[in-house]
């Protein structure tokens, strides 16, 4: 009898410390999330402000009235500026250069999961160590690449080297391809599908919890990409993506007084879609991050 009290006291004390800890933990949690949120809030509701004054009054103070014709404003009557043009112009530099690149690293992470080959290996492991290589020391070589050929001015040099995937892509497919038994293969291929018709019909179904990761990553990358397009396509203002766009906004200024509500509008604009990319996709990508890497 003492013994079954002794069990029991020791267990609700075990409870009791750990319902402490995960209150803790959980106060924590929301003490960060509350700080890394607020400078969004803050842009959000400065996008509301009736001038760009009103940003920086002390104390702080909400908008009075609410504007909610900023929005309007920032697509029709901001100079020579043309926001919904650099909102298309962004579309298609992200599309792009996403349908190419996971469909390039889904074919190769295939081969290399798949497949046998002499050197397997030693290319898989000189892929992951392109991943060791800074951009910034690949920088000056591709840019006088790019000028020899005569694509500066274009999009090419931000979807072309797309071509082939990314290294982290790859390893992120080919680590979950790794996970799924062969004989789902050798299945499909006694039932008369071809090796495409595998990773087509039978692989990529079971993959999709990767692949939104890879949309999620790949997505915002491209999205917020500015020395790509700050290099390649300046002086080329109808070319111009949102991140070029928006850092050269506050020239149009009339007057020398910056609008900032309405820059903080078109932040808001710009930073929309990552928002809402990552709430649709947010299951698929938890489960993604979890599963992936998970087996050599």
């Amino acid at each position: 009898m003492k013994t079954t009290l002794r069990l029991r006291h020791s267990f609700n004390q075990r409870k009791r410390k750990e319902k402490i800890a995960n209150a803790v933990i959980s106060t924590l949690m929301a003490i960060i999330c509350l700080i890394l949120i607020i400078p969004f809030l803050w842009m959000v509701v400065s996008s509301f402000q009736p001038d760009g004054e009103s940003l920086f009054s002390d104390p702080p103070k909400f908008p009075s009235p609410w504007r909610w014709e900023n929005y309007v404003d920032i697509f029709t009557n901001w100079g020579e500026m043309n926001l919904l043009k650099m909102l298309g112009n962004t579309m298609v530099v992200v599309f792009s250069t996403m349908a190419i690149s996971l469909v390039s690293s889904v074919l190769v992470a295939y081969g290399f999961a798949r497949f046998r080959a002499r050197g397997k290996k030693l290319m898989f492991g000189i892929m992951l160590g392109t991943m060791m290589l800074p951009w910034i020391v690949t920088l000056m070589p591709s840019y006088i690449l790019f000028t020899k050929l005569q694509w500066t001015g274009t999009y090419l040099p931000l979807i072309v080297p797309a071509i082939g995937g990314g290294a982290f892509n790859v390893f992120l497919l080919r680590q979950y391809l790794m996970g799924i038994p062969k004989t789902i293969d050798e299945a499909g291929i006694i039932d008369g599908c071809s090796r495409f018709g595998v990773l087509w019909r039978l692989l990529l179904p079971q993959c999709k919890p990767v692949l939104a990761t890879l949309v999620i990553f790949s997505f915002n990358g491209l999205w917020c990409d500015y020395v790509g397009p700050s290099i390649y396509l300046m002086g080329n203002s109808d070319k111009y993506t949102l991140s070029v766009g928006l850092s050269i906004l506050a020239n149009q200024a009339d007057y020398g007084v910056i609008p900032w509500h309405l820059i903080m509008a078109a932040c808001v604009v710009f930073a929309l879609p990552m928002v809402l990319v990552l709430f649709f996709a947010q299951d698929a990508f938890v489960r993604g991050i979890v599963t992936s890497g998970l087996k050599d």
